[in-house]
């Protein structure tokens, strides 16, 4: 049975990156047509920051909330499903409400503390940029959450695929406008995110996954409570790019763009690989802990940490050998450098370190999010984001923007050992008997 279903969960995610591919293409494609447009400058940096400060509330509520309402709709029948589909949303959107203006508030404070440095003009147009992007900060946090039901009921192809009209719309907004101008890429991620939005819709309204009435009472309470101590664990999430930003912008102008730059392969390849994973395997952890089959899913366990390890360090192994090729084929042209080539490239060389660790630890995350082990996820992922933000903090002394990465790549191979021992143990601790 393991291996049958090891079989099925493969094919799920080999599927997954081969349907990945297109968008991720797509995704490139924008990247370059960026690079050559804005190069690595300060008005790239604006919008790099805005676009990870407005979604910071959404990578503290709602990705918490997907994680513990996926396997929550897995276990439910499919009419229930639906409405506690219906209700999330809804309590979703009225949460995202209520924090918007706390957040839009704070925004100009905390930008005099993150960016001290930065004059008074350039953190305005930082704010504005972020005002641009609220109607981002709604679709997304909705996306998010129709994604999730899509993953509860295996179907796994929108998730792959549809991020690709996202790249297609902002390509389409910069061939109309042939300016530097940063309106260009606030508009285009507003509509791409829109169209995005208006497709998994129909979706799952044509499937039924979705209903708006009659949806109090079925099962949210359980889902939020889960979901609390993810939050303070999102709360860090979100943070760890804003940090790394602060760290990369206080080493000069451009420098943002470089670090964004040099992690475009990187988190292609994660794409690719990562969220293959963590999407495909999370029904399955949470089918077989339902039906209480402690033995097949500790099987599972064990293969999938070894087969995710073993393919992140081949594709991590190769990336690091071609990562100068890889930037000077991708983005050296145009306003983008062959020193900002060089410089991408040891970026994307130390970010390249962390993905077996990634991998493995995705998989051990995803074990301890069916078996609602929230509150120790929260912790680790805590302690390894301290350790990222220290790391990167002093590594950037001596390595500049490249520094930045390798902490977080030591950081990540913390946090993946921790992880699995955790997870390792709580599988043990419900099935003594040893493997044969």
């Amino acid at each position: 049975m393991t291996t049958s279903r090891t079989r099925a969960i493969l094919t799920s995610a080999f599927l997954f990156s081969g349907l990945s591919l297109f968008p991720k293409a797509l995704a490139i494609a924008k990247d370059i047509v960026v690079a050559t447009r804005f190069g690595a400058t300060e008005t790239l940096d604006i919008y790099l920051m805005a676009f990870v400060l407005i979604g910071v509330p959404v990578g503290v509520f709602i990705v918490a909330i997907q994680t513990t309402l996926i396997p929550a709709l897995v276990n439910a029948k499919a009419e229930v499903g639906a409405g506690l589909l219906g209700g999330s949303i809804k309590f979703t959107l009225a949460l995202m409400v209520m924090v918007l203006p706390v957040w839009l508030a704070v925004l100009p404070w905390m930008m005099t503390i993150l960016y001290p440095s930065a004059e008074d003009a350039i953190r305005g147009e930082l704010f504005v940029a972020c005002l641009w992007l609220v109607p981002y900060y709604f679709i997304n946090g909705i996306n998010i959450l129709q994604y999730g039901a899509l993953q509860a009921r295996k179907v796994f192809w929108p998730n792959a695929a549809l991020p690709g009209l996202f790249s297609i719309v902002i390509l389409i907004a910069m061939w109309l406008v042939p300016e530097i101008d940063i309106r260009i890429l606030l508009v285009g991620t507003v509509v791409g995110s829109l169209l995005e939005g208006i497709v998994l819709y129909c979706f799952l309204r044509y499937g039924e996954f979705v209903r708006w009435r009659r949806t109090s009472g079925l099962g949210l309470k359980p889902v939020v409570l889960l979901a609390l101590p993810l939050m303070l664990g999102g709360v860090l999430f979100s943070v760890a790019p804003v940090v790394e930003q602060l760290i990369a912008f206080r080493l000069g102008a451009g420098s943002v763009s470089l670090l964004y730059y040099g992690n475009k392969v990187p988190v292609a390849l994660n794409s690719l690989l990562l969220t293959a994973i963590g999407v495909v395997i999370l029904p399955h952890f949470a089918e077989l802990i339902s039906r209480q089959a402690w033995g097949e899913c500790r099987a599972l366990y064990i293969r999938f940490v070894g087969i995710s390890f073993a393919i992140g360090f081949l594709i991590a192994a190769l990336g690091v050998a071609l990562s100068e090729v890889a930037i000077r084929v991708l983005f050296e042209r145009g306003a983008f450098t062959a020193v900002d080539s060089k410089e991408a490239a040891a970026v994307m060389r130390m970010y390249l370190l962390q993905l077996p660790f990634l991998l493995s630890a995705m998989v051990s995350m995803r074990a301890l999010a069916a078996m609602g082990k929230t509150t120790v996820m929260t912790w680790v992922a805590g302690l390894q984001l301290l350790i990222a933000f220290f790391l990167a903090y002093f590594l950037s002394k001596s390595y500049g923007v490249s520094g930045i990465a390798l902490g977080s790549a030591l950081a990540a191979m913390v946090g993946a050992s921790v992880f699995g021992v955790i997870a390792w143990r709580s599988l043990n601790d419900k099935f003594k008997v040893p493997l044969l």
